[in-house]
């Protein structure tokens, strides 16, 4: 019972340590060998525990001596091998005999299995709810650890008048348990782990709500001041640093490495901010998408993919309180309706029908312009116009061809619109327009012009410390003199205002913009944060659209992409050779002959072994000789007759409960075994001795140690194996 006990208690940590943390030994996967050993290796050491000190050396020291020998006989190269292929043997002896140390810890302290329990149950929540992969086979033994544990918890609590002792409870049990454990471990799993999606959703719901709740307090509006994006146009005394995440997104299309989102977009410059107006529904974000599309497949044909890239884009939202949908300019604004809906275009702003609070997600399809394609300046100086059936085409490829405002007329309307609203002029003072008339008349065309206005600001001064705006600053002339010849420094907000102001004094149709930049980290996704906000023009190019530009000093524009050219491989053919002649080789070679094994490798350790029994049954017999002779009459009377008691018991007369030394002799004279009767004659002696004062004499000794000779000679005649007693000299 007690040898069950603690299989049941041991044996599932040694297993269950194999399992989880076999990897970490080198032990391949799914070894038969390294459970075999694990096994082996424990059922041994738990009838360590069960033997006498006696039994446990001989044991230990067989083991011992067969595996020394066993090393010596295997010779240089096999141990070189073994090291080298299977020493991971070595460590899952040390695993499994950790394992077993702390299982024997936690038969003997009832604490350390509660622990036990309590963290195996944490672990497979913890696995299950995080997605980790738990075999089934740990999980079983995990199952029936924690049901052990339980049945004992239950039988302290639940304990009965004649209810059996703990050890003997769990050991009945025990069957039952490991049956629900093997159906647990027999019943298929699914192919995919159970993602706990109701608990999830429960989490997601909650924290979203409370992040809501935190967001509509702390942020009312799409402001976030000083520290990141603002959909106010108003110029700010400084600026302050903030990492805080923004957005994350997940780019399909791999090519893209960094792009623009844009926020706001407005054309009203009031003197000291930009107007943006969110009330007015608008699809001229659609539009510039169709029409740059269309130019560049008129342009690149095949090759469109060089100058504009369509994608995906995941994006996970991190503001608190937004109504903004961050984008490239060129938004697919029906695509990405069709995966969002509730979206609108708002003057160019996209905006969201619901605020989004911490991690809301949404999808959005975009075209993004190749900004470093050396045929950039080509196209946009020289795209074509776009006629009716091409743009009816174009309609049709993005599924706006049936949708209001859409049409061939409208497009024209919003090419007209661009320049009655974006290509006004502000009227600079004499020293500005002094400043865009050079610029324009040094200048071949329009993207010439911007990118030399574009130079010309950067040669200023980025500072976040420019300071609030004068009292004189009311007007466009006023901002532009004010920062071109006073300030001559100021962040984002003050070098594309600029810029936006004195393009339009060249006539050049520009628009101002607020929001984002993106680019890939090493993750491959884009992580936006605060500090990220920004501010740039955007310069519209006839029949080709709308192109972002950047006059801020330390800030670049996007980079692009490289061409899509089809290269062969001029070593395939030698790399194809190679191989083949690889191939012949391999074929050619010598198959190993299987090496014969030297039966001396197992009658070493065998001798060994037959020397070491030998040597202890010497040394054994010898100090228990030793022991014997020292002991006093009384106590070598005493052990004699025990040693004959178990003789007796042997040749079939074991002592009955509650039976007395006087009944027990009866019953065996009563029988008709004459052989044993002739020697019970140190019964009767050993009563006396219990029950007076009697001094044992050498002659009582010497009849004991006849009668123990005799029932020796007895039990070795019926085949009975067992421990010689020494006799006295």
């Amino acid at each position: 019972m007690s040898a069950l006990y603690d299989i049941i208690n041991i044996l599932p940590f040694s297993m269950l340590a194999v399992i989880l943390f076999g990897s970490c030994t080198g032990m391949p996967e799914n070894s038969a060998a390294g459970f075999i050993i694990c096994l082996v290796l424990s059922l041994w050491i738990i009838s360590l525990r069960s033997m006498k000190r006696k039994n446990r050396l001989r044991s230990i020291g067989i083991a011992a001596v067969f595996i020394i020998g066993l090393t010596i006989a295997a010779g240089a190269e096999t141990r070189e091998l073994f090291i080298k292929e299977y020493f991971w043997t070595v460590h899952l002896v040390f695993l499994t005999a950790a394992a077993l140390t702390a299982g024997i810890l936690a038969a003997k302290y009832i604490w350390i299995r509660r622990i036990t329990a309590a963290a195996l149950l944490i672990y497979c929540i913890a696995g299950t709810v995080l997605s980790r992969e738990i075999s089934k086979e740990a999980f079983a033994l995990i199952c029936f650890i924690v049901l052990v544990r339980l049945a004992e918890e239950i039988q302290r609590v639940w304990v009965k008048s004649g209810s059996p002792g703990m050890r003997e409870h769990i050991t009945r049990v025990s069957p039952i348990l490991l049956a629900v454990c093997l159906t647990v471990y027999l019943i298929p799993a699914p192919e995919e782990p159970y993602d706990w999606q109701f608990a999830k959703d429960i989490y997601t719901g909650a924290s979203s709500f409370l992040n809501r709740i935190y967001g509509y307090i702390t942020h009312p509006a799409d402001d976030y001041g000083s520290t990141g994006f603002s959909d106010s146009g108003a110029f700010l005394a400084g600026l302050k640093g903030n990492d805080e995440e923004v957005l994350v997104i997940t780019a399909g299309n791999t090519m893209i490495r960094s792009c623009r989102l844009v926020g706001c977009i407005s054309g009203d410059f009031t003197g000291r901010e930009w107007v943006f107006d969110t009330a007015a529904e608008s699809n001229y974000r659609m539009t510039d998408a169709a029409e740059t599309s269309c130019a560049a497949r008129k342009y690149a044909g095949a090759a469109q993919s060089d100058l504009l890239q369509k994608t995906n884009m995941f994006c996970e939202n991190y503001m608190y309180n937004t109504k903004y949908i961050f984008s490239p300019a060129k938004i697919r604004t029906e695509a990405t309706q069709e995966k969002f809906p509730g979206i609108t275009e708002r003057n160019g702003s996209i905006i969201s029908g619901q605020r989004l609070g911490f991690k809301d997600s949404y999808l959005i399809s975009c075209y993004v312009l190749n900004y470093g394609s050396p045929e950039l300046p080509e196209f946009l100086n020289n795209a074509e116009p776009i006629s009716e059936d091409e743009w009816q085409q174009t309609a049709k490829a993005e599924g706006i061809s049936d949708k209001e405002g859409n049409t061939y007329e409208d497009y024209l309307n919003y090419r007209a619109g661009i320049y009655e609203k974006y290509c006004r002029p502000h009227g600079l003072s004499e020293r500005a327009k002094a400043v865009t008339d050079e610029i324009k008349n040094s200048s071949e065309n329009r993207y010439d012009a911007a990118k030399k206005l574009e130079t010309y600001l950067r040669k200023m001064e980025y500072s976040t410390n420019a300071g609030p705006l004068p009292d004189t600053v009311t007007d466009a002339e006023s901002f532009v003199d004010h920062f071109l010849f006073t300030a001559k420094k100021g962040w984002c907000m003050h070098f594309a205002t600029a810029f936006v102001l004195m393009a339009n004094e060249m006539g050049i149709p520009c628009r101002y913009v607020q929001g984002y930049t993106a680019k890939r980290d090493i993750s491959g996704n884009m992580i936006v944060k605060q500090s990220s906000a920004h501010a740039w023009p955007e310069v519209y190019f006839d029949n080709a659209g709308w192109v972002a530009f950047e006059p801020t000093p330390g800030f670049s524009v996007p980079v692009g992409w490289g061409r899509h050219e089809n290269t062969a491989d001029d070593d395939g053919g030698d790399n194809g050779d190679d191989a083949e002649s690889d191939t012949d080789e391999e074929d050619g070679s010598e198959e190993p002959v299987p090496t014969e094994i030297d039966p001396l490798i197992f009658i070493i350790p065998t001798l060994a072994v037959i020397g070491f029994l030998l040597i202890f049954y010497i040394v054994s017999r010898s100090v228990s000789r030793r022991k014997y002779e020292r002991m006093l009459p009384q106590d070598k009377f005493t052990y004699l007759t025990r040693q004959n008691f178990r003789l007796l018991g042997k040749l079939g007369f074991p002592i009955e409960n509650g039976e007395t030394l006087s009944e027990y002799r009866g019953r065996i004279m009563r029988s008709d075994r004459q052989d044993i009767k002739e020697q019970l004659g140190f019964i009767p002696l050993y009563e006396t001795l219990l029950y007076s004062d009697r001094e044992i004499s050498a002659g009582d000794i010497t009849a004991a140690e006849a009668s123990h000779i005799a029932l020796r000679t007895l039990a070795r005649k019926n085949s009975i194996k067992f421990m010689q007693i020494p006799r006295s000299q």
